[in-house]
């Protein structure tokens, strides 16, 4: 699979792309993935740049020179060539997680499907076939983690929130909500109408308790009116902690980084968690 060019078009006919296919992988220019997301080339440069200052991708790895040929603009008939950086599939897949780009999703599927198609059929010479669907797997669990968490309700393990991202943040809580099948524990210090509102989303049968630090007049008074409706929700006074967490089904355990009622308005990370799970799940169910 070396030096082929294959074209790529959107369900919408409005964007293709002339992708370039080498070394097991696809390779597109900053300035195509900005045709792809639909974002301007500044902001890819920015979050290719995050990415590689983060540490997330190898740059020496993912990225390579590419000799661009075209038609001179002053000249009929005469062509001229300019180097530019070509960037593969696991650099594509990050930026357009980043941008969180629909356009992204279908070149993502598109790109797996041809590379399994070119893989399988022998493009790649002197390969083991074991290899070969190693390679194939890898790149559909790529596609399978992004497309989970922009096309579906289940939520991501980890991640940052920036302020003003309100909706985005109250969207993330609202998903984790979703997903309980039994029951639901929140440890929260500050607890107001607004996380009532959030678990008004849980299926009606899960139960609900919250441990916070002050029980007032007024929040006993929406948790009943919380009940007639969406039962059943207890409030337990508990100011023993200073972080937050979101139990789920007694089996999973968000560590969230902001009171549920201020979420987006301040930076605050949130991560699901596994080493200490256990044992916060066996404290919370003695106060149970």
């Amino acid at each position: 699979m070396k030096n082929e060019i294959i074209l790529y078009q959107a369900n919408n006919e409005a964007i293709h792309l002339q992708v370039k296919i080498e070394e097991e992988t696809v390779w597109l220019s900053q300035e195509q993935m900005a045709t792809l997301f639909g974002r301007n080339r500044v902001a890819i440069t920015q979050h290719i740049g995050n990415i590689f200052k983060e540490g997330e991708l190898d740059k020496e790895v993912v990225c390579k020179d590419f000799l661009l040929t075209t038609q001179h603009g002053a000249i009929e008939g005469k062509t001229q060539s300019r180097k530019i950086k070509i960037y593969n599939l696991d650099v594509i897949i990050s930026v357009g997680y980043r941008v969180k780009s629909k356009q992204g999703t279908q070149f993502r599927i598109w790109a797996t499907k041809v590379l399994s198609e070119h893989l399988l059929k022998g493009y790649t010479v002197n390969k083991r076939i074991d290899r070969v669907e190693d390679k194939v797997d890898v790149l559909s669990d790529k596609i399978n983690k992004i497309d989970l968490q922009l096309n579906t309700n289940l939520p991501p393990n980890q991640g940052v929130f920036f302020d003003g991202q309100i909706f985005d943040a109250y969207k993330l809580v609202s998903d984790i909500v979703r997903s309980a099948k039994k029951s639901i524990v929140l440890i929260d210090n500050y607890v107001d109408d607004t996380v009532l509102n959030l678990f008004s989303k849980k299926d009606k049968k899960v139960n609900c308790v919250i441990f916070t630090k002050t029980i007032s007049k007024q929040l006993k008074q929406d948790t009943d009116k919380f009940n007639k409706q969406y039962p059943i929700l207890k409030l337990k006074q508990f100011g023993k902690t200073h972080d937050r967490f979101l139990i789920i089904d007694q089996n999973e355990v968000y560590h969230i980084g902001a009171s549920l009622k201020d979420l987006g308005k301040k930076w605050f990370a949130f991560t699901k968690m596994d080493k200490d799970s256990v044992t916060i799940i066996n404290s919370i169910s003695e106060m149970l």
